[in-house]
């Protein structure tokens, strides 16, 4: 219970933050932080009829942060990955297979890890060029100051 609450209150300064008025800050954003720990998909438990209408409606209260959030990303996820938490709704949610970027969809989470390894090895092979780069160059110093030394 006292996460729920630290998680309402972090979503709660994020929208208060990036609320475009007075109403949007004291008004909407404790109703929507309130609201995003229900079960639900976030824009059906705020009474909205679609996801458009859920991002319309986040354009106009909260214009700043509408601007940052990812176009493959549902609402709630995004405001819970603003706060480094899972939404409660998430563990459960049935819907998780259609969940964009969601972090506990299996099939992205496989995904991701073949794209982190990818990248790790990407580095890896970036490094050892560096190092072979960094190699050759002392190397081609010493037979350099051997020439001269030698001459």
């Amino acid at each position: 219970m006292r996460n729920l609450s630290y998680m309402e209150n972090e979503v709660l300064k994020l929208l208060q933050t990036h609320a475009n008025d007075d109403y949007s800050k004291n008004e909407l954003a404790p109703w929507i932080a309130k609201t995003s720990l229900e079960m639900g998909h976030l824009y059906s438990d705020l009474g909205l009829a679609s996801r458009k209408e859920m991002g319309e409606f986040m354009s106009k209260h909260f214009s700043s942060l509408a601007k940052l959030k990812p176009e493959d990303k549902r609402w709630k996820k995004y405001l819970y990955d603003c706060i480094g938490k899972t939404a409660p709704a998430c563990a459960t949610c049935n819907d998780i297979s259609n969940c964009f970027n969601c972090t506990l969809n299996p099939d992205r989470v496989e995904k991701k890890k073949s794209k982190t390894l990818g990248n790790i090895k990407q580095k890896l092979l970036v490094e050892k060029k560096d190092l072979v780069i960094l190699v050759s160059f002392e190397v081609a110093i010493v037979l350099v100051s051997f020439a001269f030394v030698y001459r």
